[in-house]
């Protein structure tokens, strides 16, 4: 979303970093290097900035990987290139053998992190070593600063102005910049644990679909296997497993709606480079089993939650609120309270939800494709309302994520049997829907929010074959734009 918006502030970023860099070492020569750094260890301060350079020269080039760092990461490498090789050709005070290590921990770390899909690690250990970096290049200026007064008065700022303009005036311009970006960057570098992708839909939103279409996604490109958690009532919970799914569409048999007391916790994890990569978590439940759910994903609602399920499962709060959100979790208090659990299945649904809402990096958030085809005053009303629920999600759960918002069910807006899920058509059928989507306020108010955070708009289908306007029974998975979205969770 936004897209023009984003390449323009990366221009901008490559731009602003490189003019500042070569200010800032056009007047190092003033301030930066001069005979009274000698009068102190720099024999500690160069090697030690030449390993800080080469760490975050690699590093910048890592937070390119990550969408909510990338145009910072680009800045501060347009940044640092140009003032190393300041550094190296002109000061002469960049250390190679240091510089060089510096070089090989960053390509280390960035590696390790970002296969790992850990930028939030990341982006913390760019803070740290550009904290100490900054403080490094503070001290040098300001020692150097003082050691070029004639004497600390105000006689003697009037006398070193006198005496060299441009190199008094060059303190403050290099303590000004170095300092607007230290502040800069420690605001804007943030970093998303993407190692955790959460799907999220309210009812009829096709999550059931979604699923066994990334299931495919997973099985065919990323060498997964999934793990699978079911709540249920008096029903067998083997009609919400993903092998009997699968059963139901190779006999051309419709998938049943969820059951009012069943629910379907369901994980996928993949790899990719033999590396551990992602893990993407979804829940099925029955419209009926949570009703006005937006009402209830919220922190006071789950703050509330939690102190039920503490006294029903005579759990300590804290154990609870840690581990809630994992599957392994629920699988424990499936089998220790089975016979009390109908009461709290809710609760549990509530709590699971919110829980992996705010620790998932990236957010999924579904879009029922048969209400956007309907394109009438009661479906514009409920798209309304859901974009608006989104909208608060997002300023619950944080805006240091990225999210995504999908359209399930493409087939039912656009004949689509004949557009390659890969082509320009089916690129300009996903901007159609996009610009119908963008007459709604809501719509647009998240759109709005794609300036500041990375936003993502996909539109799925899990059979492409599938006729417009025509009953649906799907008889097989041919997932179609599944590949898109999970460019988005890599």
């Amino acid at each position: 979303m936004n897209e023009n918006k984003q390449k323009i502030n990366f221009k901008l970023s490559i731009i602003g970093g490189w003019i500042l860099s070569i200010v800032f070492s056009w007047i190092g020569v003033q301030t930066i290097y001069s005979g009274a750094i000698t009068n102190i260890p720099g024999i500690f301060f160069y090697p030690a900035i030449s390993i800080l350079l080469g760490f975050l020269l690699i590093c910048s080039l890592g937070l390119y990987y990550d969408e909510s760092s990338k145009i910072w990461g680009m800045f501060l490498f347009m940044f640092l290139f140009p003032l190393i090789l300041s550094y190296f050709l002109f000061l002469h005070v960049l250390y190679l053998d240091f510089f060089l290590f510096g070089l090989i921990i960053g390509i280390i770390t960035s590696v390790y992190y970002v296969i790992n899909h850990h930028h939030e690690i990341l982006a913390k250990f760019v803070k740290i070593t550009l904290k100490i970096f900054t403080a490094l290049i503070m001290f040098i200026l300001l020692y150097n600063f003082f050691m070029f007064l004639p004497n600390v008065s105000i006689d003697g700022f009037i006398l070193a102005y006198q005496n060299n303009r441009l190199g008094f005036i060059s303190y403050f311009l290099n303590i000004i910049i170095i300092t607007g970006i230290y502040l800069l960057l420690m605001k804007q570098i943030t970093g998303v644990d993407a190692s955790e992708v959460f799907v999220f839909g309210p009812k009829k939103s096709g999550k059931t679909y979604f699923m066994l279409g990334m299931y495919y996604q997973f099985i065919d490109h990323f060498q997964g296997h999934h793990k699978e958690v079911i709540f249920s009532g008096v029903q067998n919970e083997n009609s919400l497993r993903i092998d009997y799914y699968l059963g139901k569409i190779i006999k051309n048999e419709p998938i049943e709606a969820t059951n009012q007391d069943m629910v379907g916790f369901y994980s996928f994890m993949g790899e990719k480079w033999r590396f551990k990569s992602f893990n993407l978590t979804i829940v099925d439940y029955a419209g009926e089993l949570i009703d006005d759910l937006p009402s209830k994903i919220d922190p006071d609602t789950y703050k509330e939650k939690i102190v039920k399920l503490s006294n029903n499962l005579n759990i300590n709060q804290q154990v609870l609120t840690e581990k809630i959100g994992t599957l392994e979790y629920l699988e424990s208090i499936k089998k220790s309270n089975r016979e009390i659990l109908d009461p709290i299945i809710e609760d549990i649904v509530l709590s699971f939800i919110y829980r992996r809402l705010t620790r998932s990096g990236k957010i999924i958030l579904l879009i029922d494709g048969d209400t956007v085809a309907k394109n009438d005053g009661v479906s514009r009303d409920e798209l309304t309302r859901l974009f608006g629920f989104y909208s608060r999600i997002i300023t619950h759960i944080g805006l240091e994520k990225q999210y995504a918002l999908v359209v399930t069910k493409t087939d039912k807006i656009k004949s689509i049997e004949e557009i390659s899920e890969i082509s320009e058509q089916a690129k300009n059928v996903e901007g159609d829907i996009y610009n119908y989507l963008q007459t709604i306020p809501t719509f647009k108010a998240i759109e709005g929010r794609a300036g500041s955070i990375p936003i993502f708009f996909f539109t799925v289908s899990v059979n492409s074959m599938n006729k417009k306007d025509q009953p649906t029974i799907i008889s097989q998975i041919f997932p179609w734009r599944f590949g898109e979205v999970a460019k988005f969770m890599v």
